[in-house]
């Protein structure tokens, strides 16, 4: 039998799937198809004893939408039933729409927003380049596998594609392969009406080595992964397809999605020179075949474990760090800095330093290492851990991302906070895999001062905590962010948004032993109202109970570093004594979640809700009502003591 036969029924199977469900992506399900089979049938090392073995090869569906591509082929591998192509697009089935690392095993990164599969995938290469680098010995290649990204034209129009390219190719990333569907349609139109980017010259540009395909035969496509294996850069093979090939849509827009009725798919499966036209009825030759794919992937697999059997006689510490790696053992135990009053930012950097010599987290910052604090002393390409981003906020997040699902290694990454919003799109993507990325942002509020609006963050802690599996934390001394770096660093569902400020702020060290998402920080016998603050606010709200005194006021102070995990908490609320008096919040944020305490007592606040100003970060923080005066006079009001 030829392997052409057996991608013809994965273009069948495709069909049925879509047909069942009464629509999918048609398009590149059927067109696509040639690359998938040559990728995962003919190229892919996996093991189906052990889905997740850590020196796997890796492939991304970049083009999510495509997913039938890589349904249909996983089938026929034995790895999916019948039952589960008839399944697509269902509720908790394990061929959703597009591809879900929850839903199936073989899934290496949930995809669908375009772009973002390329960038997981420089992140999976970056992870293949630092654990070679640190554990491969003469005649013990442990990490030798390749990364391939099938990608489609829409993939190579975002930005997070373009900017995790630019590094790739920087970085030298060898071991990267992006397969390029290039069919040149797209939903609205042809795709050269939107981008006449030559992509031959742009890779060769990113010093990508480029092999262009001009038809989709399986012979061309696998020379030229052939030769994509042996290269010393990144590859990029564009590979001339037919967009819904064999339908009444072919090479049309509107191949994009749909489904067949029964004529066109009989007169399509005749063109694909099958011979039985029942959905989901293939001749048992075609199962038989594709289980003598699995000779040489179970070979090259046993052959791995042999090789690390020996490697841990060898090597014994360094397999030891590998098996934490791939069980997840691993834990993190930081010190608290022997710094104090001084930015938060500080003792970042400083807890960094302690992490140096940590072989499971790697990471850096965008451009912004001497002003964030965040990154490691030598670089990856110089075989250190320290990983130059560049300015590629949204890649760098992605690149995190596709770090982790590839290796387990733990990831941290910076940047301004009011820059996060160029990262939003990989954060949401990464809370819903569950990836646990620590995120850096410092310069946190209006205190940034000169820089201007621009760089002045009010409206990020809001989109951040909107997010479903994002934590937001914001300490606001060393005891917070020592022991709040240790719980982002310990805890493993979820991406930490960890906030810091650039200035100096004073020293409390009230918090001990254990991170909190809220604790009284000063106490207060018959109090009147609680004062609720996060980072930077905390000082403000000690200062604003100094000047309550002389109101005959009294207040106590709850510092909330994480305000998630506060407000629906009614165990914590009743433990802090939160809900016995008015409750005033305060932060220079716009976030709306503070008003989730209204349901426990009365309620005010000062929060910021305007852009701000370019000029002294002290002077446009008290002009935005952060000032005693103004917060007492509410707070006065809120009481009825006017």
């Amino acid at each position: 039998m030829k392997d052409e036969e057996l991608i013809s029924v994965m273009r069948g199977l495709a069909i049925d799937s879509i047909n069942k469900a009464h629509g999918g992506h048609l398009g590149m399900a059927i067109g696509a198809a040639p690359i998938s089979y040559s990728i995962i049938a003919k190229n892919l090392n996996i093991s189906k004893e052990d889905p997740k073995w850590i020196n796997r090869d890796k492939f991304i569906l970049s083009a999510g939408h495509g997913s039938m591509c890589l349904y249909s082929i996983y089938h026929l591998l034995g790895l999916l039933d019948i039952d589960d192509l008839t399944a697509h697009k269902t509720l908790y089935s394990k061929t959703p729409s597009h591809p879900e690392i929850d839903k199936f095993n073989f899934v290496e990164a949930s995809t669908g927003p375009l772009g973002q599969g390329i960038a997981m995938g420089v992140g999976m290469a970056i992870s293949q380049k630092y654990l070679a680098q640190k554990y491969n010995k003469p005649n013990f290649e442990i990490f030798n596998h390749h990364v391939y990204v099938l990608h489609g034209d829409g993939c190579l129009q975002e930005g997070v594609a373009l900017e995790a390219i630019q590094l790739a190719g920087t970085l030298n990333l060898n071991k990267l392969i992006l397969l390029h569907d290039f069919n040149e349609t797209q939903i609205d139109s042809k795709s050269y009406e939107v981008n006449n980017i030559d992509f031959v010259k742009f890779f060769k540009s990113n010093n990508f080595n480029v092999f262009d395909v001009k038809d989709d035969s399986l012979k061309n496509i696998l020379k030229a992964i052939a030769k994509a294996k042996r290269s010393s850069k990144p590859s990029y093979i564009r590979i001339h397809t037919h967009i819904a090939k064999n339908t009444p849509f072919e090479n049309k827009p509107k191949g994009h999605s749909g489904f067949l009725d029964e004529t066109q798919t009989i007169e399509f499966k005749k063109k694909c020179n099958l011979e039985n036209f029942v959905p989901f009825e293939y001749d048992k030759k075609y199962y038989d075949f594709a289980k003598t794919l699995w000779k040489e992937k179970d070979a090259n697999y046993n052959s791995w474990l042999k090789l690390f059997f020996e490697y841990q006689k060898t090597y014994p510490v360094e397999a030891k760090e590998i098996n934490e790696l791939i069980n997840k053992s691993y834990t993190f135990n930081l010190s608290k800095p022997q710094l104090s009053n001084k930015a938060t930012r500080d003792y970042v950097g400083n807890l960094l330093n302690e992490l140096e010599a940590n072989p499971f987290i790697i990471g850096g910052s965008a451009d912004l290492k001497s002003s964030t604090k965040v990154g490691f002393n030598k670089d990856l390409i110089h075989g250190g851990k320290n990983i130059k981003y560049g300015i590629r906020e949204f890649a760098m997040s992605a690149i995190n991302n596709g770090i982790y699902l590839a290796s387990n290694l733990r990831t941290v990454d910076s940047t301004f906070l009011a820059f996060a919003d160029y990262a939003k799109g990989a954060i949401r993507l990464g809370a819903m895999m569950k990836i646990p990325a620590i995120h850096i942002y410092s310069h946190d509020s209006y205190q940034v001062g000169g820089d201007g609006p621009t760089h002045q963050p009010y409206d990020q802690l809001t989109m951040l905590r909107a997010i479903e599996n994002v934590k937001v934390i914001r300490p606001c001394d060393e005891s917070e962010t020592y022991l709040g770096l240790q719980y982002a660093l310990n805890q493993n569902t979820n991406q930490i948004a960890f906030i810091t400020c650039r200035q100096s702020i004073k020293s409390f060290n009230v918090l001990d032993k254990e991170f909190k998402p809220a604790y009284i920080i000063k106490k207060a016998n018959d109090f009147d109202l609680s004062i609720l603050a996060s980072g930077s606010e905390v000082e403000l709200a000690f200062k604003v109970v100094e000047e309550l005194k002389h109101k005959k006021i009294k207040a106590q102070i709850i510092s909330v570093p994480l305000l998630q995990d506060l407000v629906n908490n009614e165990k914590l609320i009743k433990q802090l004594n939160i809900s016995k008096k008015p409750i005033f919040a305060l932060e220079a944020s716009s976030d709306s979640m503070w008003y989730q305490l209204a349901k426990y007592n009365r309620f005010d606040c000062m929060l910021a809700t305007t852009f701000g100003e370019s000029t002294d970060g002290k002077e446009i923080y008290e002009l935005k009502g952060f000032n005693i005066i103004n917060i007492v006079t509410k707070i006065k009001k809120l009481l009825n003591k006017e």
